[in-house]
């Protein structure tokens, strides 16, 4: 028997944490990889335990990486750094996986969240993106996560495959995510001799300044997604140059002084010729008399 006790307690020692929150006799016992926490401070001005599960979706058997518990650890920061306002859409918000991609001189964090999940990020996006980038020194792109489905797969019954989960519908959706909050004019698709087809992904002009540093990344992200090669070009807009031209006209209107025409003379009718000619036949007549 004390043999038997003595493998017992050797056992569970090695298999679990014995915490050091003891509350009187009581001993809690928790799964040694559930038990990465820290202590954050709340602006009520009380303690909170901050754990990687709480922004965290993953199975009980699967690890966190030393990127995810960062980036988990960085979203509960925000959290409380930010306004009550927002603070309860900031708290919902959890990530699937998050990983480092690197290649020659480019260098960007790629995050991805549950689809259900998309709308509260691009509610948030600004601030988001700017505390993750200033902590992390790199672009950071968010991304949903989507699952693309066979057009042959079978499905219960008469039932077909959501239009939203072909490949192209996911390719598309992709790149609207990791351009946001920016907007696609137009796309080009160029084939070179041999086979390679490159996407061109065509911005407004306007957009140059704030997201002309981050395109190498960004089809970094893009060819890490879907194996596609793009590349970028800023065109001006229809709407923009037709602004612009409205502008200039009324630029001109204001500028040009108004200068008064005479109104144009009407040619004389037929009858009021013949009376002036009769008139001028009559005076000439009393000039030799």
């Amino acid at each position: 028997s004390s043999l038997f006790s003595f493998f017992f307690f050797f056992k569970q020692k090695t298999a679990y944490e014995i915490s050091l929150g003891l509350v009187g006799s009581e001993m809690c016992i928790r799964d040694r990889v559930s038990t990465q926490s820290t202590w954050g401070f709340s602006e009520q001005g009380g303690i909170e335990m901050y754990s990687n599960r709480d922004k965290l979706i993953k199975k009980k058997e699967e690890k966190a990486t030393e990127t995810e518990d960062e980036v988990a650890k960085a979203l509960f920061e925000l959290e409380n750094a930010v306004k009550p306002e927002k603070q309860e859409e900031i708290k919902k918000i959890k990530l699937l996986r998050a990983q480092y991609l690197i290649e020659k001189e480019t260098k960007v964090l790629l995050i991805v969240v549950p689809y259900p999940l998309l709308g509260l990020v691009k509610k948030n996006y600004a601030g988001i993106i700017q505390s993750l980038e200033t902590k992390f020194k790199c672009p950071v792109v968010i991304v949903a996560h989507r699952t693309i489905m066979s057009k042959y797969e079978k499905r219960k019954g008469s039932q077909k495959r959501p239009m939203s989960r072909s490949l192209t519908a996911v390719h598309e959706s992709y790149l609207d995510d990791i351009i946001f909050p920016y907007d696609v004019i137009g796309r080009r698709l160029r084939v070179k001799t041999d086979g390679t087809q490159i996407h061109k992904i065509h911005l407004k002009e306007s957009d140059r300044k704030t997201i002309e540093n981050k395109l190498p990344a960004l089809a970094l992200v893009y060819r890490k997604l879907t194996n596609r090669i793009i590349s970028f070009e800023f065109v001006k807009s229809l709407v923009e140059e037709k602004r612009k031209k409205k502008a200039k006209k009324e630029n001109k209107k204001d500028g040009k002084k108004e200068i008064k025409r005479e109104p144009k003379k009407e040619a004389p009718k037929a009858d009021e010729v013949k009376s002036q000619q009769e008139y001028i036949n009559f005076t000439n007549l009393e000039g030799l008399t």
